[in-house]
């Protein structure tokens, strides 16, 4: 027998081994979990933008986000901003604000790999500054009704059911 030379059983056993290695490199080609939804923040409507600057955020991985930090000569971001799409889900929210009657500068990451449904199709992520706390809101694409949770923090919930993922997680 040539050295060169497959058996049946080898043949299977190195054919199987090449479909794992090119479905492994076709995962890891296709990047993190994606899906069409939406991160967005209101500031001026959910009241804290009187009471605070924002300096910075981010939300997305650690290769793509959605993101804004002040660069000089300003000294805050806009009070508001949203983006909706296909675009991968998040897996960290970070803000950074500053108190206005104190000067005081807080920053907050918040890790969302467990708190993000794996389905995040038509959710929106959003977040509330409330003083030195940093509320993150989970609002999902149904329509609220009278027997569903009441209205958060977050002006989103007035018309879609939406959970408090952060600090309390209420997404079940």
């Amino acid at each position: 027998m040539n050295r060169f030379t497959l058996t049946p059983l080898m043949r299977r056993f190195f054919t199987a081994i090449c479909v794992a290695m090119l479905t492994t490199l076709a995962a890891c080609a296709m990047g993190p979990k994606q899906a069409f939804h939406g991160f967005s923040f209101d500031g001026k409507s959910d009241r804290w933008a009187t009471q605070v600057d924002l300096l910075e955020y981010s939300y997305g991985d650690q290769y793509r986000m959605v993101r804004d930090k002040v660069q000089p000569p300003k000294e805050r971001l806009g009070p508001q901003s949203s983006v909706f799409g296909a675009m991968p889900i998040g897996e960290f929210l970070f803000v950074k604000w500053r108190i206005k009657a104190t000067g005081e500068v807080i920053e907050d990451r918040v890790d969302l790999r467990n708190l993000l449904p794996s389905d995040m199709e038509k959710y929106k992520v959003t977040f509330v500054i409330d003083g030195k706390q940093l509320h993150v809101f989970l609002v999902t694409p149904k329509a609220k009704h009278e027997y569903d949770p009441p209205i958060l923090k977050t002006t989103e919930s007035r018309y879609l059911v939406t959970r408090e993922i952060y600090p309390v997680n209420t997404h079940k």
